[in-house]
């Protein structure tokens, strides 16, 4: 077994310690109310800021499916779909099902897809952060091929109920990735940021910027995500560390209660 299937097999083995590990830990009630810092799917898969995943979790017995499109350095030769569906178990367990997509030139198409679960372990309760560990993977064309492991946190100040701005929140995480050996990229280790702004009508600005390990610019992203009941859209400019230009993204979803 090489290196690349020993770490991806370890990926998957937490991914199945984490389902498996959710079902017994204690489940947390009552999250009414309770403004988790929810986001939307990211190009990393799970919600999450526009790059990266973040450490809110569906609330018990909600479930959303989401899409999102990106075009590298603008140009339509080549282009990345992205697609999610999740469901609550329990207000601090969620599990899902993510698929990537690639458009290449010449009618040319890879596909890869695969499951994630995220758990949390906090709830943002005055100066302690929402807390969450969690784990993604996607297997089909061996390019698009890879596990990750992540933590994440999230901090949210409440400004005002009806001002222009309604609270800031913050976000901080880390993620451990690995690829193929066929895959263009290299295994990748990031820590990154998040600030979300939130407007009138649940608009909300949101940044981030990540540590650079193996791309050739640092990744960050900026924009609007709009994470009304039922329909939510997000649309942002992102340098994901291996363009030459900071490229147009943008993401719907849907969301409902059972």
């Amino acid at each position: 077994m090489n290196r690349i299937q020993t770490r991806q097999r370890l990926g998957l083995g937490v991914l199945c310690a984490v389902l498996v590990g959710g079902l017994f830990l204690q489940t947390s009630k009552g999250e009414e109310g309770y403004e988790a810092g929810r986001g939307l799917i990211s190009l990393e898969g799970p919600s999450g800021l526009f790059i990266n995943p973040t450490s809110a979790t569906l609330p018990e017995d909600a479930g959303t499916a989401q899409y999102c499109v990106f075009f590298p350095n603008n140009k339509t030769d080549t282009v990345g779909h992205g697609l999610i569906g999740a469901f609550g178990l329990a207000d601090n367990f969620e599990v899902g099902a993510q698929a990537t997509i690639l458009d290449l030139p010449q009618g040319k198409e890879r596909f890869a897809a695969g499951p994630f679960a995220r758990y949390r372990l906090l709830k943002n309760d005055g100066y302690t952060p929402q807390a969450s560990i969690g784990a993604y993977s996607r297997v089909g064309d061996r390019v698009l091929n890879k596990g990750a492991i992540f933590g994440a946190l999230y901090w949210r100040a409440a400004l005002s109920e009806d001002g222009l701005v309604r609270s800031v929140g913050l976000h901080s995480g880390m993620r451990q990735v690995w690829f193929d050996n066929d895959a263009a990229l290299n295994d990748e280790f990031a820590w990154y940021n998040g600030l979300e702004v939130q407007l009138p009508l649940r608009v909300y600005a949101v940044g981030e910027v990540s540590t650079r390990d193996n791309q050739a610019h640092t990744p960050f992203a900026y924009g609007l995500q709009w994470r009304a009941a039922g329909i939510a859209m997000s649309a942002a400019g992102i340098q994901n560390g291996n363009t030459s230009d900071v490229s147009f993204y943008y993401g719907i979803g849907y969301s409902t209660a059972f």
